[in-house]
């Protein structure tokens, strides 16, 4: 049976040489251009197609290139037939369309520089980025390429962790006026460099880079929680409270993410009642925070605070697989003691099981990781990967 891609390429170019014949046979007699001969043109258009119906489309490939040899008309047609080869997985392919497309020498300025756009967004495809950027920094002063190709050029930067790179050209780009969406990306570039300047224990060129970020114009969640991770690590521990809380208000369900450093805070100055209120408050205002809370109580065994003790019996005790394997009797025991060593063995347990599951998620495309990624590898969108819920949780133990 055949592919619906290949149904979907035949479509396209029947629909495109029904074009090309009736263009040719009833256009402008006053064209100066000597019209192709439409029974060649249909002819070659036939067999090109036979060749892809019957899934070959290496032969149907050799019918096209010569096409372009013999009108111009079907430049369009051969950029369609690129695209739809490279959308297949089939780039070498689509390379060798839009190579022999800049090959002509008949072709305008514009047509030379979508050719080469083509062969750039082959090559990105193909992981060959260095030379997509090298095609792309040519477009750099073209008028009707030039955004799209930085956008292509911000991107391979993206994927090769060049965020200095990332930085000049988005700044171009914020130069056009024309810029992605919110949340903004230079705040997250200059929140990857201080991440990584934090590593290497570069701690001054890392608040060099958060005030960069802070006084962007959109605030966003990375660089606050990466302040609030940068204050705990130079000590200052009241600013990374207040941070850490900033963080839970503008996205809830980070929550769980949060907490542990929000603890760990409190600990360090020894107050412990700053934490309770917070999660008293997070647990009033938030319908899910219960779950959130016994959830970063399970990943981190330095949390002893009542009310995330307190959440965490609540959600094995409701839950309705772990209230039927935990010890529920000794968890609602009236001896404190029973209580706490029977929460404590649960809680090692559900630690275990934790640490083999996947701890976070794109809310946009679903795509699942281990770690916390400010842009999903799947749907490219930035600030969508969240800490799975704890549902999660509960239908692997299913």
């Amino acid at each position: 049976m055949l592919s619906d891609s290949v149904i979907l390429i035949a479509g396209l170019l029947f629909i495109a040489a029904a074009l090309g014949y009736v263009f040719a046979r009833f256009g402008d007699d006053a064209d100066e251009a000597k019209p192709a001969d439409p029974d060649k043109l249909n002819s070659d258009y036939i067999k090109g197609l036979n060749f892809l119906l019957n899934e070959q489309p290496d032969q149907a490939l050799e019918v096209f290139i010569r096409m372009v040899e013999v009108d111009e008309d079907t430049l369009e047609t051969h950029f369609a037939l690129g695209g739809l080869f490279r959308r297949r997985g089939e780039v070498e392919r689509a390379i060798r369309i839009h190579q022999n497309l800049i090959a002509r020498p008949n072709l305008t300025g514009e047509q030379r520089e979508q050719a080469f756009f083509a062969l750039g967004v082959d090559y990105l495809g193909a992981g060959l980025y260095d030379r997509a950027e090298k095609l792309f920094l040519q477009l750099g002063e073209s008028d009707t390429h030039k955004e799209a190709a930085l956008l292509k050029l911000i991107r391979i930067c993206e994927l090769t962790n060049d965020w200095e790179k990332a930085i000049s050209f988005y700044e171009t780009l914020e130069e056009t006026g024309s810029l992605p969406e919110s949340p903004d990306h230079i705040a997250h570039y200059h929140c990857q460099l201080a991440e990584m300047a934090m590593m290497s224990g570069e701690m001054d060129e890392a608040r060099t880079h958060l005030d960069v970020a802070d006084g962007r114009a959109l605030e966003t969640i990375r660089t606050r929680l990466t302040q609030a991770n940068y204050s705990q690590a130079v000590g200052e521990h009241e600013k990374a409270i207040g941070l850490y809380e900033r963080v839970i208000s503008l996205e809830p369900r980070l929550a769980s993410e949060v907490i542990p450093g929000l603890a760990r805070s409190c600990r360090e100055i020894n107050k412990p009642d700053e934490l309770t209120r917070i999660l008293e408050e997070l647990k009033s205002n938030h319908g899910q925070a219960r779950d959130a809370i016994a959830l970063a109580t399970i990943r981190d065994q330095a949390i002893e605070n009542p009310v995330a003790l307190g959440c965490l019996k609540e959600f094995v005790v409701t839950h309705p697989v772990l209230s039927t394997l935990a010890d529920t009797e000794h968890l609602n025991d009236a001896d404190e003691a029973v209580q706490v060593a029977t929460l404590n063995r649960v809680r090692a347990a559900l630690a275990k099981i934790a640490m083999q599951s996947a701890r976070y998620r794109c809310h946009e495309c679903g795509y699942a990781t281990m770690e916390l990624l400010w842009q999903c590898p799947s749907c490219r969108e930035w600030e969508t990967v969240v800490p799975a819920q704890q549902l999660a949780l509960g239908s692997m133990l299913s």
